[in-house]
């Protein structure tokens, strides 16, 4: 009976230690542009993923747009062009996808109300496991 009593506090430290704290894939630092109603703005981010293995971003969405899609800005031929990716964005154990100005963004069309600054904007990030990432991005200016 002693030697179970001596186990105890160790076997409750080993459970303990093995505990996750805070989330596994979290989204820093979102903001986004201002913009008028049924217009179109960018969110920028950092999303990190503090899991153990890839997280696959696979779909974006906000209650307050018609559509969220991911899209890079690059430079052809002289010319500054957006274009959309459409495959998931992979993001390794202890990495970060930063989607940043001139690079990739989030863009948030068809907005349901205007945005201005000091407002908020609702991002949700989904993932190819199923888990989703719900972002605030606050609305200032560039």
């Amino acid at each position: 009976m002693r030697s179970i009593l001596l186990w105890l506090p160790a076997v409750g430290l080993l459970a303990c230690s093995t505990q996750k704290t805070g989330p596994s894939l979290e989204g820093r630092d979102a903001w986004a542009r201002p913009a008028d109603s049924a217009g179109t703005t960018a969110v920028y981010l950092r999303i990190v993923n503090h899991d153990s293995t890839t997280a696959l971003l696979t779909s974006e969405s906000s209650s307050v747009a018609e559509s969220v899609s991911l899209h890079e800005t690059m430079a052809m031929s002289g010319m500054i062009h957006m274009m959309p990716l459409d495959s998931a964005q992979a993001i390794a154990p202890g990495d970060s996808l930063t989607l940043k100005q001139g690079a990739k963004h989030l863009m948030v069309s068809g907005l349901k109300r205007k945005l201005v600054i000091g407002d908020s904007l609702p991002v949700d990030l989904t993932f190819k496991d199923g888990r989703v990432v719900h972002v605030t991005a606050t609305v200032r200016a560039p």
